[in-house]
């Protein structure tokens, strides 16, 4: 419409987007209104304002530098403009004639928040104004108020009293926005505080969407107990491309008469997914506004540049919440990347803090790191709340080298001689490191040394009858100390009603248990990197099971014992120690 006479005076214009030279009238913006107000005027109108003539004429300039004054875009600025990314806040006041009016913050598609406009409610999508009345505020610190009981949650489930107490303490956090680390010792149930603290969430009117990121391994677990302590809505997102496109579809958002999805309405509470859909740069959610995230085994997070730190920094995370059994593996700089990641203005530069704490020689540097994690991480041991535990044991055994090993541990070395001699220079090292590893193998059992097996085999014809039925079990285990001692101890583990987990670095080293277990018709277990996320889980439940044969669960500490919770059995033998020791702490907590 044309701007009357009697208002140029007032015009404060923004920018002049299109001249129609028949009619002699201009397109403009209004300052500090939206696209959705653009206006035609006659230039006599505007020319009253000198103002806006100085827009005008550069307008004019720049249009007859492109060429194109004399014609019309079909699209006189972006439609994205007119179209309400999300409204942000709510205004009410009276009229003139003392009505009610409601106005919505708006922030614009493909605009900038700083050209977000307040508008009238009759202006907006109604959509859009429901779903910013769904997003709950977080009720004021004051409100926090310390449950002494655990709740019944579903199927007359209760927390234990130092579970309620760190579901207190991850509400506080919450109540006081800070985010925060649960680094409990493994089965102290992590899981299930996460998962009552995000129903306690919920039952203050905050319905999610909330988002848990687990490794693969993990995720039935997640789900499991989530439909066995609450009523919430669940969504494992993980899959091939076509298994996401049907939960996008069906399972994430509400539908309009249409049938087309309604951006911000979420049919779910909340979904479980990897590292890997993270590290994949996952659109669909990115996009979505997390009321809370939880990401389990977040010592993943320990280096500051990885790739899936990066992916969570473009994600729209308003709580974080971190479990770890391992806070502090190794080094300071650790754990400030998760310090980093979790409060990143108060933590902004790694140099001020390794400064300040990067060596960590005096108490006052230790006091005032402890002072600077209480308030964020919460740290309980199993002595600690559980007193009826018996208390854990730990006995490291020597094991000698069998006269076999150490033929082939000879050969290693006087085979890698020339490179042994040159010393540690840097472009030594990878000659070193595979020197190193077949050394390695060769202490796991000589089988894992390439030709070895065969050569073994006929050296044993001479002293074993090769007729004998045990003839393989026998050479097998007569070929490596560790083997040896292994089927010493079983028979007396499985005698005495123990059930035991056996850690290895290498695959083929749990190939080689796994042969010995079957010849010994010992009932097992097993998971690697190989064994997919249905299969982890049905291993784990067989395992598990009250009244379960199984007698051993052969595992691979990295790729696939990190975050598994098999408190069905007793004993853990670590087979291979992981150069890092904090790993091999991880898997036997």
């Amino acid at each position: 419409h044309c701007v009357n006479l009697k208002q140029a005076n007032h015009i404060l214009l923004h920018s002049v987007m299109q001249i129609r030279l028949i009619k002699n009238m201009i397109i403009f913006l209004h300052s500090s209104s939206s696209y959705l107000h653009c206006q035609w005027a006659s230039v006599e109108v505007l020319d009253k304002d000198r103002r806006i003539q100085q827009k005008i004429k550069r307008f004019k300039a720049k249009q007859a530098q492109n060429k194109f004054l004399s014609e019309i875009d079909d699209e006189l600025f972006n439609p994205d403009y007119v179209e309400v990314d999300r409204i942000m806040d709510i205004s009410h006041s009276k009229d003139d004639n003392g009505e009610s009016v409601t106005h919505y913050l708006v922030k614009w598609c493909s605009l900038p928040y700083e050209d977000s406009t307040w508008e009238l409610k009759q202006d907006i999508d109604q959509a859009k104004i429901e779903e910013y009345e769904r997003l709950v505020e977080r009720p004021p610190a004051d409100d926090w108020k310390k449950s002494e009981c655990s709740r019944e949650y579903k199927n007359n489930n209760k927390l234990r009293e130092y579970q309620l107490e760190g579901v207190n303490w991850l509400l506080f956090n919450w109540y006081n926005r800070r985010n925060c680390i649960l680094a409990d010792e493994m089965g102290l149930g992590k899981t299930i505080q996460s998962i009552t603290f995000l129903y306690e969430i919920y039952l203050k009117g905050i319905h999610g969407p909330f988002l848990v990121i687990a490794p693969l391994s993990t995720i039935p677990n997640w789900e499991r107990e989530f439909r066995t302590w609450t009523e919430l809505n669940v969504v494992v997102y993980h899959g091939s491309q076509a298994s996401r496109r049907m939960i996008q579809t069906y399972e994430m958002y509400f539908k309009d008469p249409q049938g087309r999805a309604v951006k911000g309405s979420y049919r779910f509470h909340a979904i479980i997914t990897t590292f890997e859909m993270i590290l994949t740069d996952c659109p669909e959610l990115r996009n979505i506004p997390w009321r809370c995230v939880i990401i389990d085994e977040a010592h993943r997070l320990k280096n500051r540049n990885c790739k899936l730190l990066e992916g969570l920094k473009m994600m729209d995370l308003e709580h974080k919440v971190l479990l770890t059994g391992t806070p502090l593996q190794n080094t300071v700089e650790e754990l400030f990347s998760l310090l980093h990641f979790l409060e990143p203005s108060r933590f902004p530069s790694e140099t001020t803090f390794m400064q300040e704490f990067g060596d960590l020689k005096t108490e006052e540097q230790v006091q005032k790191l402890q002072a600077i994690l209480k308030p964020m991480m919460l740290r309980r041991l199993k002595e600690d709340v559980e007193k009826n535990l018996a208390p854990k044991e730990e006995t490291i055994i020597e094991v000698e080298l069998t006269n076999i090993q150490k033929k082939y541990y000879r050969a290693i070395l006087e085979k890698n001689f020339t490179f042994l001699s040159k010393g540690g220079g840097q472009a030594n090292v990878p000659n070193l490191l595979n020197t190193m590893m077949e050394l390695r193998k060769c202490c796991n059992h000589p089988y894992l040394i390439n030709g070895a097996e065969e050569k073994i085999l006929e050296e044993f014809k001479e002293t074993y009858n090769p007729d004998s039925p045990d003839f393989q079990l026998q050479a097998m285990i007569q070929a490596a100390g560790k083997l040896v001692l292994i089927d010493k101890l079983l028979p007396k583990l499985k005698a005495g009603g123990h059930r035991v987990l056996i850690f290895s670095q290498m695959v083929r080293c749990l190939d080689i248990l796994e042969d010995y277990l079957i010849q010994r018709r010992y009932p097992y277990e097993r998971i690697d990197g190989r064994v997919r996320g249905n299969l982890r889980q049905a291993a784990i439940d067989r395992f598990s099971r009250p009244d379960s044969d199984r007698f051993v669960f052969l595992l691979c500490t990295r790729a696939g014992g990190l975050g598994i919770n098999l408190t069905a059995a007793d004993t853990c033998i670590i087979f291979d120690s992981d150069w890092n020791p904090q790993n091999d702490l991880q898997v036997i907590l």
